[in-house]
């Protein structure tokens, strides 16, 4: 059994690697070095698996600000950068309908998450599994291609999930999702 200390600090360093694998990731994508970039990003996606694990057996974290939540909104808008770097058709075949709602849902949950601070933001088991399956998706593009109802299937469930969080955030009793001044 590890101690909830040494749980909290591998939790942390996970995380902090999953946002240090950002560099090397897109300096293999600018040089088209698609394997090297997948094994990368497989290594960093795990990070986000296991940092998970780590993280509900480990002590509160230290600081106030959500460092996973962050570190997985910014490999989700770099993996995106990825594809694009790797697969520039992309954006045109299936970007066009998915990016504009699934940015604008973003941006209101930042913006909401400025505007009330003490906000807590959860982390719904529907959005673990859809970061999940949106992880897969860039390594599957690299290895067999794209998949038109997988793609699809990935931005849909990324939108649902998004959603989620925009109907937990401000729907009915939406300041009872206010962290007490004591947390």
């Amino acid at each position: 059994m590890i101690d909830k200390a040494t749980a909290r600090t591998i939790a942390d360093a996970l995380t902090w690697a999953r946002i240090g694998s950002v560099v090397p990731i897109t300096v293999f994508a600018w040089y088209d070095m698609q394997w090297w970039v997948f094994g990368t990003y497989i290594a960093a996606s795990l990070t986000d698996l296991f940092d998970g694990y780590f993280a509900r057996r480990g002590d509160p974290p230290r600081i106030k600000i959500d460092i996973d939540g962050r570190a997985d909104d910014l490999f989700a808008v770099m993996t995106l950068i990825w594809i694009w770097m790797l697969f520039p058709a992309f954006w045109l075949k299936y970007w066009l309908p998915w990016l504009p709602v699934l940015v604008v849902i973003q941006i209101g949950i930042w913006v909401e998450n400025i505007r009330r601070p003490k906000l807590v933001i959860p982390h719904f088991q529907f959005g673990r599994a859809g970061m999940l399956y949106f992880c897969i998706l860039f390594p599957v593009l690299i290895a067999f291609g794209d998949f038109d109802w997988h793609v699809h299937s990935v931005f849909l469930w990324g939108t649902l999930g998004k959603l989620q969080l925009v109907w937990y955030i401000t729907g009915p009793n939406a300041n009872d999702k206010l962290a007490s001044p004591g947390t």
